[in-house]
């Protein structure tokens, strides 16, 4: 696997190797370094998805904008800022338990989130409108 010729000599990977060679230390700490930063992301990534706000945000609530029209950059915007006024009405637990309800087919639990949807959507829609 030929990269490029410098001064009429091939440089390749093989010859860099060669050249210098990854000691056993520098591997160990390397994969381990690797290792670590998968462990954090994966980690990052279940609470994020346990989160009630985060799954009522990716499961219903883009999903229902987009099916209304919207585009993704849209249904993004207004579920954003529908879930962060939800994050300051609610507690974590609070809405969890308001998200069950939703979920179970609570007709009040529906008319509350779609409230929220509804008065960020109006703030959204207002600001593409009238932007300049």
């Amino acid at each position: 696997m030929e990269v490029r010729r410098v001064n009429n000599k091939s440089l390749s990977f093989y010859s860099l190797r060669r050249k210098y060679p990854m000691n056993k230390t520098y591997k160990l700490l390397v994969g381990t370094m690797l290792l670590l930063g998968l462990g954090t992301v994966s980690f990052a990534q279940n609470a994020d998805a346990a989160n009630p706000f985060t799954q009522f945000r990716n499961n219903n609530c883009v999903p229902e904008a987009k099916k209304a029209g919207l585009t993704q950059a849209e249904a993004t915007q207004i579920c954003n800022c529908t879930v962060q006024a939800l994050q300051k009405k609610y507690s974590t637990q609070a809405f969890s338990n308001l998200y069950a309800q939703y979920r179970n087919g609570d007709n009040n639990a529906r008319r509350t989130l779609t409230r929220y949807g509804e008065t960020c959507s109006q703030q959204v829609l207002d600001d593409i409108l009238w932007e300049n």
